[in-house]
């Protein structure tokens, strides 16, 4: 397996363990970070583990779904 098949996979399972944890998709948490004022990907991590105390693995990859999206 390459290391982008695995790092897909640890992705995947860190999105489905995200929506356990906190009630919200990785979806939902992307949309509520574009509808907050903060910009910068580090000020997006921030954010997320101060104002709804996501783990900073998780908030990275919130982070990284919306700097990542398409648009």
């Amino acid at each position: 397996m390459t290391d982008d098949g695995r790092h897909d996979r640890k992705r995947a399972a860190m999105a489905a363990n995200l929506a356990e944890q906190s009630g919200r998709s990785l979806e939902d948490w992307v949309e509520l970070v574009d509808r907050a004022e903060v910009a910068g990907f580090m000020e997006v991590v921030g954010w997320l583990k101060q104002t709804h105390g996501l783990g900073h693995f998780q908030a990275r990859l919130v982070a990284e779904a919306h700097r990542d999206r398409p648009g």
